[in-house]
Parts: C-alpha cells; sequence; structure tokens
C-alpha cells in the first residue's frame, strides 16, 4: 500500500514539474527522455502537447517513433498517420509508418485510389488551408485587376492579353479555394480512424446484439461512415463495412 502510494506520489510531482515548464521546455525533455531510452515517457509528454493544441511535423513524427519504441504499435501509426497530413512529402515519416503497418495482424486486399484523387490530396496538404485560403484571396483579386484592365484598355491586342490572365487568375483562384476546403477536411475533419483496442468485433449492428462480420486488430485504419452514440460504422481498406464501438478507435 505505500509502496503505490509512493507512485503515486512521484508521478503527481512529474506532472507538477512540467506544468510549471513552457511547451518548448516539455518538448526538449521529452527529447531527453527519448535519447536515454524511457520510450513510454517521452510518447506521454508529446502526446500531452498534442491535446493541448499544439501542431507540426516534427512533434507527430518525434511522437510516432516514441510510441513505435515503446511497443505502441498503433499509437504510432496513429500518429505517423497524423505527421503525414502536416509532412506528405517526407520520406522518414513515410518510411516509419509503413515499418509500423508491417507489424499490424490484419491484411487487406485495399480499393485502390483513383490516381487524380491521390495526387489532389498530396497537393491540398502542402501548404495549409489558411495559406490556400490567402493565394485564393490574391489571385481572385489580380482577376478582378486584369478584368478592369481589359475593360478600361483601348488597344485590342492587350485586351485581349488581360482577359486570358484574367481568366486564368480566376481559375486558379477556383483551384485553391479547392484545395483549401480539402485540407481542412483531410486535417481537421478527417473520417479516418485507427484501431486501438487488441482485438475488436465488427457487427451488423450497433451494441453486441448485431451479428459478426468480421474481427479487427490494433494498428488496423478504417473509414468511419456514421456515428451512432457509442458506435461508429467503419469502412474497412477492402470495402466491407460493421460497426464497433467508439472506445476500440481514435480518429486520426
Amino acid at each position: 500500500m505505500r509502496r503505490i502510494l509512493l507512485i503515486h506520489i512521484i508521478l503527481l510531482a512529474g506532472i507538477a514539474r512540467l506544468a510549471g515548464q513552457t511547451p518548448e521546455e516539455r518538448y526538449s525533455r521529452a527529447g531527453e527522455l527519448y535519447g536515454s531510452g524511457d520510450y513510454s515517457g517521452a510518447a506521454a509528454i508529446y502526446r500531452q502537447l498534442w491535446e493541448e493544441g499544439y501542431r507540426s511535423g516534427d512533434l507527430l513524427y518525434n511522437t510516432g517513433n516514441a510510441f513505435f519504441k515503446s511497443g505502441d504499435n498503433a499509437s504510432a501509426i496513429l500518429f505517423y498517420e497524423r505527421a503525414k497530413l502536416l509532412a506528405p512529402a517526407d520520406e522518414d515519416i513515410d518510411y516509419n509508418l509503413q515499418i509500423a503497418r508491417s507489424r499490424i495482424t490484419d491484411r487487406f486486399e485495399t480499393v485502390p485510389q483513383l490516381f487524380f484523387v491521390r495526387w489532389f490530396d498530396f497537393l491540398s496538404l502542402l501548404a495549409s488551408t489558411n495559406a490556400w485560403a490567402v493565394a485564393a484571396f490574391l489571385m481572385f483579386a489580380a482577376s478582378l485587376l486584369l478584368a478592369l484592365v481589359f475593360l478600361t484598355k483601348a488597344r485590342a491586342r492587350g485586351r485581349l492579353l488581360s482577359f486570358w490572365l484574367s481568366l486564368a487568375s480566376l481559375i486558379l483562384a477556383i483551384l485553391m479555394v479547392s484545395l483549401a476546403v480539402r485540407n481542412n477536411s483531410l486535417v481537421n475533419h478527417n473520417r479516418r480512424a485507427v484501431i486501438t483496442c487488441s482485438i475488436v468485433t465488427g457487427r451488423s449492428a450497433p451494441g453486441e446484439t448485431g451479428n459478426e462480420l468480421f474481427v479487427l486488430h490494433s494498428g488496423t485504419t478504417v473509414t468511419v461512415e456514421q456515428e451512432l452514440g457509442e458506435y461508429r460504422e467503419v469502412r474497412l481498406p477492402d470495402g466491407n463495412k460493421g460497426w464497433i464501438g467508439s472506445s476500440c478507435m481514435e480518429k486520426i
């Protein structure tokens, strides 16, 4: 009993000490713990920073690494996936994610995504939602300015050039608005989730009364189709659907 009480006191003291530090200091502390081999401690600090709203590709990548080293493969996949949303071109993130995925139990024949959808998603993640929105506003303003030149310019040749430039700017503005919307959807309203329970059964209906359809293991990535109370209907990589409890997954 005294030993348990002592452990609680030590943990509370550690939390209180971290609470008085700045995010930068805690981030550095997590790096020190990781370097000393305390991967679970590093992962806990990194995750706490995430839950407090701090976002960066490096933070999420390091969180994934810490969870991977501590043996929590599902959380590693979760944070690598989150890191890819902020740094889609980072080869280290993609490489480590593939290694983590190779260690999960479930294997599916995946439905391939259309190449132009895949590239559009990749392009939308190269900048933030706000950056795409600002770029779209500037392109739209340029389009209006060039349209004004077209309406006021006397020479036919100059008018024609300003017309085509105005049209091109308008098209780019529409494209950038689409990229901003898609980026916001992927980063802030992502419907994909990672199974965190060691094993969970997918059923034909919410609750425990539905027929058993499939069994999933930790680390598998699914797509949430709809929500009903504490249950979620998920779509598997092979296209099959079923209901599982929300407590056994965490959204990317």
